[in-house]
């Protein structure tokens, strides 16, 4: 009797922690979704000083037409505003969260000025982003467009 008492609060203990950390998962994708978000508005924005803050020193890009760049030339290019967006947004976005680190994917759509006419693309990304002395910074990036 005393080992089914036994069992059973160690089951409700275990049920507890479980759920305190599917939340704190929870809580922890919605950061990086948010900033995944920060970081649309920035580059919409051509803000390289918002950028800079979302970014590791480490960073790399790989843009979907192949360019690899580094993070100061990421924010070289963002700071020139050579890509002219009327709209870009992330849908179907998922984290998976590995310790300190969140590997977020998903899909994007852009409004993008090409050769003076606007455009309309649509693609899937991966960043993979850590946890740096409580904050998440992204250390790469990669997207591919997806043909229609």
């Amino acid at each position: 009797m005393r080992s089914a008492i036994v069992g059973g609060i160690l089951l409700g203990i275990i049920g507890l922690v479980c759920a305190a950390q599917s939340r704190i998962a929870s809580d922890e994708s919605a950061t990086v979704f948010s900033l995944e978000n920060i970081w649309n508005q920035a580059e919409v924005e051509h803000d390289a000083a918002a950028m800079r803050m979302l970014l590791a020193d480490t960073f790399l890009n790989t843009d979907d037409d192949g360019t690899f760049m580094n993070k100061t030339q990421w924010l070289a290019h963002l700071d020139k505003g050579t890509d002219q967006y009327e709209l870009l947004g992330n849908i179907n976005m998922k984290a998976d969260l590995y310790g300190d680190t969140a590997v977020v994917t998903g899909e994007y759509r852009e409004k993008i000025k090409e050769k003076g006419k606007m455009v309309v693309h649509s693609g899937r990304f991966t960043d993979t982003w850590i946890r740096q002395s409580g904050q998440w910074k992204c250390v790469a990036s990669q997207s591919t467009l997806i043909s229609h």
